[in-house]
């Protein structure tokens, strides 16, 4: 088995699609194609359902046709579709078959997360104080993903606790060891012209997560993975 690449395998290609299947002996599909920027979905909104929402349908299509299980990763956006992108992955989680596949909806905050990368760079970065949220580390997503992989339906893996993003900047000062000054607190307000984000995206986790310490295991996992250096 192996990852799929676009070049191995284009999502929307169906027939390509098929072909891959029916040459793996993966009994597990997970599916991370997506087309996740904000603003381009909502300047672009068919290939957004295209790739979001239509491929994942016949993707779970051929998974059954091959014998296979579909994990497909979600959103909390689904949750409160307000913008194209939200409604993009709100109609997939409806119309997928919830008695076969698996659905993980999530927020997941990795690596290349901004916040974590200005912080880690010495860098100011604005938060919002009045967005709220409940996010997990994608190592535990990872994590979460083997845990429950037999699992059917939708399985909701956040943070335990709504927080807001100028609170989760503040953590993620003291977990990776900056100054907590380098955290400006700003308000988030929808803007005409834009894609309209909720301000409160919290979902109720079905596993039990701490977020002080998923990040301190989130710190460990880049230590040891060797991915950022973090000397401090």
């Amino acid at each position: 088995s192996k990852w799929l690449t676009k070049a191995d395998c284009d999502i929307t290609d169906r027939y390509g699609v098929e072909q891959a299947l029916n040459e793996t002996k993966a009994k597990y599909i997970l599916n991370c194609a997506a087309v996740t920027d904000i603003e381009y979905c909502e300047k672009n909104p068919q290939e957004c359902f295209d790739i979001n929402t239509i491929a994942v349908i016949n993707l779970e299509r051929s998974c059954n046709t091959f014998n296979k299980k579909l994990i497909q990763i979600s959103s909390d956006y689904a949750v409160y579709p307000t913008n194209v992108y939200g409604y993009s992955k709100y109609l997939m989680e409806k119309i997928l078959n919830l008695k076969k596949s698996l659905i993980i909806r999530t927020s997941f905050y990795n690596n290349d997360l901004y916040l974590i990368k200005g912080l880690l760079q010495k860098n100011k970065v604005n938060a919002y104080t009045n967005m709220y949220f409940n996010p997990v580390s994608i190592s535990r997503v990872a994590k979460e993903i083997y845990k429950n992989k037999d699992r059917e339906g939708i399985c909701n893996v956040f943070s335990s606790k709504r927080i807001s993003k100028y609170t989760f900047a503040k953590e993620l000062a003291r977990v990776f060891v900056v100054s907590k000054n380098l955290v400006q607190a700003v308000k988030f307000e929808n803007k005409p012209h834009f894609a309209k984000r909720p301000f409160n995206s919290f979902v109720k986790s079905d596993i039990d997560i701490a977020l002080g310490t998923d990040l301190i295991d989130f710190r460990k996992f880049l230590e040891n993975s060797k991915v950022i250096n973090l000397r401090i």
